[in-house]
C-alpha cells in the first residue's frame, strides 16, 4: 500500500484500503500465537503508558 498503514485503526480497515486500491487484500487476519504489541511514544522518544503485550490464544 502507497500509505503505509499509518494511521489505519485495525486490520479490517487496512485490509479494506488494500481491497480498494488492488482488488483484494494482501494482510492477513491474526492467528493463533501472533505476538501483538503496543506502545505509544512522547515528541521526545519516552514511552507514554509503557509497551503491552499479548499473545493471540484459542479458548
Amino acid at each position: 500500500m502507497n500509505a503505509g498503514g499509518v494511521g489505519y485503526s485495525c486490520i479490517a480497515e487496512t485490509r479494506m484500503i488494500e481491497t480498494i486500491q488492488d482488488g483484494k487484500p494482501s494482510t492477513s487476519f491474526m492467528q493463533f500465537g501472533d505476538r501483538i504489541a503496543i506502545e505509544m511514544l512522547d515528541d521526545k522518544g519516552q514511552s507514554i503508558f509503557g509497551r503491552i503485550e499479548q499473545t493471540v490464544e484459542q479458548v
